[in-house]
């Protein structure tokens, strides 16, 4: 179970590093959006936790520091790719 949760955050992750690099942000929220709404379904059926008690919301707030620095990674490097790529010499 472990390894699919991994496997699941890093999926999730990706996703909101695509949505940086190409500077989709409606679809990094949507991609957020569904992530949060996971988690707070594995919390609620899984853990049998209240949703808004303190660990559940250090949890949700973690996840969200997650998708940011994700988001925040992706745009860098689409930002450094486009940068390389618009500064090459012309064979002209």
């Amino acid at each position: 179970m472990l390894v699919l949760m991994v496997a699941g955050l890093a999926l999730w992750m990706f996703g909101c590093a695509y949505a940086g690099y190409h500077k989709r942000f409606l679809l990094f929220f949507l991609i957020a959006v569904v992530g949060m709404t996971l988690n707070t379904v594995w919390m609620v059926v899984g853990l049998d936790a209240r949703p808004f008690s303190t660990p559940a919301m250090t949890a949700h707030l973690a996840a969200i520091m997650y998708a940011i620095s994700a988001l925040g990674f992706g745009w860098l490097a689409g930002r450094l790719v486009r940068g390389f790529r618009s500064s090459g010499v012309d064979d002209t």
